[in-house]
């Protein structure tokens, strides 16, 4: 997410600069002519354009995660509109702990390291982590963590009197 903004903001910078410095040899300095170009007025709109999009796209996404008795389904909208599955079965123990988003993981979205994992996050530094059955961690960033504490124990203690 701060990654697109970034690289928008660069790219965008990288294009005016160019007109500046294009029209600069052509002998029109830092007049009324410079900003009447048609060429910085048409790149001046597609970068406003795009940055618009990358901060509405941004400031709408969210990461919802629903947990039942036999999984739990973690959806990080727009960016991933299908729920993906995690079988609680599959869950081999769990923890909520903090984390350092750009340290851990390069970041904030979702993430997949090999050494740690993979990670939806979207904002903070607390999450739940889940060690699979299957050697695999998944973290799933949240500011609920009483909720989704409560949720887990209840979940997992089910699970357990199951067996």
């Amino acid at each position: 997410m701060l990654k697109a903004l970034v690289l928008t903001v660069i790219i965008g910078t990288l294009m005016l600069g160019y007109w500046f410095v294009r029209l600069r040899y052509n002998g029109i300095g830092a007049t009324s002519e410079f900003f009447l170009d048609p060429g910085f007025i048409v790149t001046s709109i597609i970068f406003l354009f795009v940055l618009s999009v990358v901060v509405i796209i941004n400031s709408v996404s969210s990461l919802r995660i629903k947990i039942n008795n036999d999984f739990i389904y973690v959806s990080y909208y727009p960016y991933k509109r299908k729920w993906e599955k995690i079988e609680v079965s599959g869950i081999l123990s769990y923890k909520i702990r903090k984390f350092r988003p750009y340290r851990e993981f390069s970041g904030y979205g979702v993430r997949d390291s090999q050494r740690k994992g993979k990670a939806y996050i979207i904002s903070g530094n607390t999450g739940l982590q889940l060690y699979l059955k299957d050697g695999k961690r998944i973290l799933l960033g949240t500011q609920k963590t009483q909720a989704i504490s409560y949720a887990m124990d209840k979940v997992m203690k089910e699970k357990n009197s199951l067996r």
